[in-house]
């Protein structure tokens, strides 16, 4: 019986091996997770400075005749802000995605929620600067530069995504071989016990 009982142990050893680096991805997801976090509370801190900046801009030069607009015609810059689709003195939120609620937030749907929430802050960061500029006033400048945040949570994502990848070679693997082991053990065991009913008889 010791002969069948090793190899069981030897795969199920094996198999805690196999499923270790579970774990360190767990680790992952989680630093990846508050990274996204922290780089999405800075842009929302930094598009608040932006609105801000824009309603100052606004008391001042308010009045001023600028052209705006898909027919570029002559407007001041309040009406230019006003009847802007996308308001630029209104808070920004990022698009809802429509997911499972039993299903778990990914590293990549962190990555891509953030890449979306970075997008649209530049993009509104781009529109006013361009609207001040046309009024003469002041265009808002920040000595924070998120830029080096963002790579930094890809690259994460990306290490997260090979280890992943190669975590799951390793468990298709670890599992062929058991499931392999397993018949090869069957076969034997039959085997073994025919002969000794041969013998018996």
């Amino acid at each position: 019986m010791l002969r069948f009982v090793v190899p069981l142990f030897l795969i199920l050893i094996a198999s805690m091996f196999a499923v270790w680096p579970s774990f360190a991805l767990e680790g992952d997801t989680g630093k990846i997770e508050s990274s996204s976090k922290n780089v999405r509370i800075r842009i929302a801190e930094l598009d608040q400075q932006l609105r801000t900046h824009l309603q100052e801009a606004v008391e001042k030069f308010g009045d001023r005749q600028i052209e705006c607009g898909a027919s570029g015609e002559k407007k001041s810059l309040s009406d230019c802000i006003a009847e802007d689709d996308d308001n630029l003195t209104q808070a920004k939120l990022s698009i809802a995605r429509a997911k499972d609620r039993d299903a778990e937030e990914s590293p990549l749907d962190e990555l891509a929620a953030t890449e979306e929430r970075f997008a649209m802050f530049i993009e509104r960061l781009n529109k006013t600067n361009d609207l001040l500029s046309r009024a003469g006033a002041k265009m808002y400048r920040t000595s924070f530069d998120i830029t080096p945040e963002m790579d930094q949570l890809r690259r994460q994502v990306i290490a997260y995504v090979e280890r992943k990848q190669e975590y799951d070679l390793r468990l298709n693997q670890a599992m062929l071989i058991a499931g392999v082991t397993l018949v090869l053990i069957a076969i034997f065991a039959m085997i073994f016990f025919a002969t000794r009913r041969i013998r018996g008889n």
